[in-house]
């Protein structure tokens, strides 16, 4: 393994061992200090927006003066500083102040990363998905790692498992490459980014994602309601993203074999397929085996994702177009499908909730389909070639501005 890949999966590594432990326990360390409970959705709610958004500023600086690796650097080093008062904050407003500090600066570290690693595919192995599984695998193990630890020693734990990971941050992410693809010259804002293939694309992510709402927040409460044991959700979720890491390992034979759009209307079908039998599945077994379909849903389409951004959008944009998908999808969409589904759980139910969710990704093949007749017309006209993450193959990507397509 080279030094350059090393570094990489190191930062992969720490930036979702912290993610691992951040998503089951923070709130629980947040009802240990006593916040009621529109605190916790305050405080966990705010996250996601905030760190997106500031992604694009981030992705802005680093585009228009090409110095992406000084900035991702920059703020892994600064956002790693505002974890040592998280250690000692208790109140409320301290308390989203130091959090909104840390978003602000670790916000761009993953579409920077991303980006990163899409320029420099070839040098690092040409495989995405089997750079990238290593966050998988970190999740994973920040989930486990940390339950032992947290039933001996309290949630009083977290913020020190959160915190730790994000010291060894910028010393990793400082290894990896330096060069940013594209000329100063040809520069374009992220929100020069939105052509129609690029709109499409934001739709198709915004409905996957926003449909996850159920799964993301309430997956528990629905195999309770069922009678399960509540060791359930954890069972669930740690083989969702474990196949989550086999479809990220074996992506690149996907990319082989369909085209990236073409893969992301087979991810919404399953996904469609993966919610409505969740609301009408009844036994433990089925519910869980149906989650497997996690493996489709994230990993499939994210790593098609990220192969056709490379397409539709310029590589002087690269940055700008990483953290528009992540804003979009995993920002603006995962929020609204958090408060969407808490809006209306009480009333209907997580079945018929998970009901819901099938018809948002359904919803979402409009948009895919457009996308998939876009991005074959992109391609015929393609006449610079660029490395992709299905390895050794080039694609073909037009000079013209973005606005002309």
């Amino acid at each position: 393994m080279s030094p350059e890949r090393r570094a990489v999966v190191a930062g992969y590594f720490l930036v979702f061992f912290g993610a691992g432990v951040w998503i089951p326990y923070f709130p629980l360390y947040l009802a240990h200090l006593g916040y009621p409970g529109w605190q916790i959705g305050v405080v966990v709610g705010v996250q996601p927006v905030l760190r997106w958004g500031s992604a694009l500023l981030w992705a802005f600086v680093a585009d228009r003066w090409r110095i992406r690796h000084r900035v991702l650097v920059g703020g892994a080093f600064i956002g790693a500083l505002f974890f040592v008062p998280l250690l000692f904050v208790r109140a409320f407003v301290p308390m989203l102040i130091v959090l909104g500090a840390i978003g602000l600066f670790h916000g761009g570290v993953i579409p920077m990363l991303d980006a990163t690693v899409m320029d420099h595919l070839p040098l690092l192995g040409g495989d995405y998905g089997r750079v990238r599984l290593w966050g998988s695998v970190a999740f994973v193990l920040g989930s486990l790692v940390s339950a032992p630890l947290v039933s001996a020693w309290s949630p009083a734990i977290v913020p020190i498992l959160i915190a730790v990971p994000t010291f060894g941050l910028a010393p990793a992410l400082a290894r990896i490459p330096s060069e940013q693809l594209g000329h100063a010259d040809r520069f374009y804002a992220p929100w020069a980014l939105v052509t129609p293939p690029m709109a499409a694309f934001l739709s198709t992510v915004f409905l996957i994602q926003m449909s996850s709402g159920a799964w993301t927040g309430f997956f528990g409460m629905h195999t309770a309601s069922l009678g399960f044991s509540d060791a359930i959700p954890g069972v669930t979720w740690s083989l969702a993203v474990s196949a989550e890491v086999m479809v990220l390992f074996w992506g690149r034979r996907l990319l082989e074999w369909l085209e990236p759009q073409d893969l992301i209307v087979i991810a919404l079908l399953v996904t469609v397929v993966r919610w409505a039998l969740t609301a009408m599945a009844r036994d433990e077994t089925l519910v869980v085996a149906i989650q497997l379909g996690h493996a489709v849903t994230f990993s499939t389409f994210h790593i098609a994702a990220l192969l056709l951004l490379t397409r539709i959008v310029p590589a002087e944009g690269s940055t700008g177009g990483q953290a528009l998908y992540g804003m979009v999808g995993f920002g603006v969409a995962a929020t609204m499908g958090q408060l969407l589904a808490g809006s209306i759980v009480d009333r209907i139910g997580t079945a018929r909730l998970f009901g819901v969710e099938a018809v948002l990704a359904f919803l979402g093949i409009v948009p895919a389909w457009r996308l998939r007749r876009l991005a074959a017309e992109l391609r015929t006209s393609r006449v610079t070639p660029t490395a992709v993450p299905g390895g050794d193959a080039c694609i073909m990507q037009a000079e013209e501005s973005p606005k002309s397509r």
